[in-house]
């Protein structure tokens, strides 16, 4: 049996993930958001309550399926989850008046979520995070944090990984998660941004360097917005950024390491 994934991405209120995940549900090995499952754009508004039942919609699915759905935070969601992220790194269209009600969602379902991860399809390393790993972050939290030799780290490595995600537990970790590039932030911005912020334009273009084990994986990211007119995928041969409001397929048995899913006939 091929190994096929699904991969949801930027969900923003939308509703665009319900009919391809359970429709094919039972036919995958996992399905991945990368998260952002709140703050609609505003010529895309929801009704808040409409975007909170489609976000707990999510949860329950989660719930039913623990192995199988892999729930990824984006800073649209820290910013809710984490009041030092919030502080630091608060974003765009958050929603005050619902702040608390999804602050303690997400201290509810904590446990739920995570920041990074990885799957192997077709000898193929796929690293899923919300905006993308680059160098000069990893770099910036292995000085502050890990204190690590730096050709012990590789993003290939599922206890590099774990180390990502662990940063959502303590105040240093959430200060490096806030970390914002300067494509987002023009006056505090740093060379790029953290695995929550990263813009697509700062990672390395078009050949990975070789550097963190970022030449032996193939990430898949979301966090900045495709309209899905012309490209559904902005991608070189080391990364696919997918934010274009649909969900899209890794499969085992194509000849392209991932595909936006086919609308049902």
């Amino acid at each position: 049996m091929t190994k096929r994934i699904i991969v949801v991405p930027d969900v923003h209120g939308r509703t665009f993930w319900k009919e391809p995940v359970m429709r094919c549900l039972d036919e995958v090995d996992k399905v991945v958001f990368l998260g952002d499952y709140l703050d609609s754009y505003p010529d895309e508004a929801g009704v808040a309550e409409d975007i909170f039942a489609n976000f707990m919609e999510i949860i329950s699915l989660k719930q039913r399926n623990m192995e199988k759905v892999i729930l990824l935070k984006g800073n649209h969601d820290q910013h809710y989850s984490s009041k030092t992220f919030y502080r630091l790194a608060g974003g765009s269209r958050l929603d005050k008046a619902h702040w608390q009600k999804y602050h303690d969602t997400f201290n509810d379902y904590k446990d739920l979520f995570k920041l990074a991860h990885i799957e192997v399809v077709n000898g193929i390393i796929y690293l899923f995070s919300h905006a993308g790993l680059t160098p000069y972050w990893l770099n910036k939290v292995n000085a502050m944090m890990w204190k690590l030799v730096d050709r012990e780290i590789s993003v290939a490595d599922p206890a590099i990984i774990d180390r990502i995600n662990q940063l959502d537990d303590g105040v240093l970790g959430q200060e490096m998660l806030s970390i914002i590039g300067k494509e987002r932030s023009y006056i505090m911005g740093e060379k790029t941004g953290s695995v929550l912020w990263a813009d697509v334009c700062e990672h390395p273009m078009p050949d990975v360097i070789a550097v963190y084990g970022l030449d032996k994986v193939f990430q898949v990211f979301g966090h900045t917005r495709l309209d899905g007119t012309v490209d559904d995928v902005f991608g070189f041969d080391h990364f696919a950024m997918i934010d274009s409001q649909k969900c899209f397929l890794i499969d085992e048995a194509l000849d392209k390491k991932i595909m936006a899913m086919p609308p049902q006939s």
